[in-house]
């Protein structure tokens, strides 16, 4: 008792002082602040200012952003068929297949799909097609022979 009264005063500072990584585990935690962080971060806030309002780690926060799939930050996914008719009135408008992938956040390869099940002919595309060491080009071509060695998994149709 004498030594509360007299004494060591760091230790009554330590005890008031709230443990922030406690706090930091528990709340990470939870699933609902996690989406929310995630949602934040879709929408364009720094890593930062998401730690501050939902009272998580800031390493923790700049983790998620760094590490999180950036194909599936999108703040609303649309149909194919709104994406098929954009992709045709941004090809219609006279812009470059590298634009329209940029701008859609789409693999050439899924661009080329749309437009030829929409009736665009191999020549129209040739002339807005990006140059051969353009990185879209080059996942392009991985990924048209990936498909031509895969065996065919559903049947071809026949009416169409």
């Amino acid at each position: 008792m004498c030594e509360n009264v007299t004494g060591n005063s760091h230790s009554l500072a330590d005890q008031k002082k709230p443990d922030l990584e406690r706090l930091f585990k528990k709340r990470r935690r939870d699933e609902d602040i996690v989406k929310t962080a995630k949602a934040l971060l879709v929408h364009g806030m720094t890593p930062g200012k998401v730690a501050l309002l939902l009272r998580l780690d800031p390493e923790f926060v700049a983790e998620l952003a760094k590490t999180w799939n950036p194909k599936f930050r999108k703040v609303k996914y649309t149909s194919q068929y709104a994406t098929k008719r954009t992709v045709r009135q941004y090809f219609d408008s006279g812009a470059m297949l590298g634009k329209i992938c940029a701008d859609l956040q789409l693999p050439l390869f899924s661009v080329i799909a749309f437009l030829q099940r929409d009736g665009v002919s191999d020549q129209e595309m040739a002339s807005r097609m990006p140059v051969s060491d353009d990185p879209l080009f080059i996942e392009y071509r991985k990924t048209i022979s990936r498909k031509q060695a895969a065996p065919q998994r559903r049947s071809p149709r026949l009416h169409y």
